[in-house]
């Protein structure tokens, strides 16, 4: 999840994944992007140094809008100086407090606390696939679970001992 909140609390962006990696850091962006187009405002921004912000990818994306987005770094492991911590802090203990029956009836938790947060102009969108609530860490291949048929390993396997490890005979 990647979010940021206006410093008078008037508006919020969230983007709500299912993985915190690159390609969900550069789709935050792009939806900065879409907020700086309507607002016509340069944005300040407050990172961290998580990886997905300091990936190469990253700091391209970074770099081709400097010109309207400013980035301020946080120092190493001090996430009590950025102030959306402070929300997430309250999030947490509000999504914890219950337990959902399904991820969807998770994911619909989080989104509706995002929204509880308040803000007069609120984006949050929710980007999670199907198939991370179907239960898979990974989306699938499109293969059938299981070893292929004829498959062979790459290595040599020792031969089956039998016998070993008994007792002597008495």
């Amino acid at each position: 999840m990647f979010g940021s909140v206006e410093a008078r609390g008037r508006g919020r962006i969230e983007l709500v994944r299912a993985a915190q990696d690159t390609a969900g850091f550069v789709r935050y962006l792009d939806l900065l992007e879409t907020c700086h187009h309507a607002r016509r405002r340069a944005i300040s921004l407050v990172l961290d140094n998580g990886s997905a912000p300091t990936s190469t990818a990253s700091l391209e994306a970074l770099c081709t809008r400097q010109d309207w987005l400013h980035v301020l770094w946080l120092a190493k492991y001090r996430p009590q100086l950025n102030p959306k911590e402070r929300a997430w802090r309250g999030l947490k203990r509000d999504a914890r407090s219950h337990l959902a029956a399904t991820l969807r009836a998770f994911v619909d938790g989080i989104v509706s606390g995002l929204h509880q947060l308040g803000g007069t102009l609120c984006s949050i969108v929710d980007e999670v696939p199907q198939w991370f609530l179907d239960g898979h860490r990974k989306p699938p291949t499109g293969r059938r679970p299981g070893r292929p048929l004829g498959a062979t390993d790459s290595y040599k396997r020792a031969a089956y001992r039998q016998g070993k490890n008994l007792p002597a005979d008495t």
